[in-house]
């Protein structure tokens, strides 16, 4: 009988329009974090934003999987994926995923799910929404 290995624990899952690394200490800033994202027109192309994950407590090679659903209608929007190897479970491993142009159908809301093994470790939802007109 193959035991699972248990998935790691999530620490942090944000969207943010940049993420800045410090070459000296490795230190992560997250700039302009949101929720909610105001556009004219439907559908639109968001020119980049990026979701910072970080993971703990992990036990050798995961395969992760970062997804994006438009939740009102369950469907899929994007899908990114790559390996993961945790040394030890003490680690905290960070990813920067970065959108560039990513493609939203319609008003309403969405959920980016983070995988490791097909195994849901955490998700994060934001809307969209109309921007609202200014009045003079």
């Amino acid at each position: 009988m193959m035991i699972d290995k248990p998935k790691p624990l999530p620490l942090a899952m944000v969207i943010c329009d940049t993420v800045i690394e410090d070459k000296k200490t490795g230190k992560k800033s997250l700039i302009g974090m949101f929720n909610n994202i105001n556009v004219g027109k439907i559908p639109c192309v968001h020119p980049n934003f990026n979701v910072f994950i970080s993971l703990t407590e992990g036990q050798g090679d995961y395969i992760g999987k970062l997804g994006c659903v438009y939740i009102d209608e369950d469907k899929p929007i994007a899908e990114l994926k790559g390996p993961i190897k945790f040394v030890n479970p003490h680690q905290i491993i960070e990813f920067n995923f970065e959108f560039s142009g990513l493609r939203l159908p319609k008003y309403g809301n969405y959920r980016f799910e983070f995988f490791c093994n097909e195994q849901l470790v955490i998700s994060r939802k934001f809307k969209l929404s109309p921007a609202k007109k200014n009045r003079v």
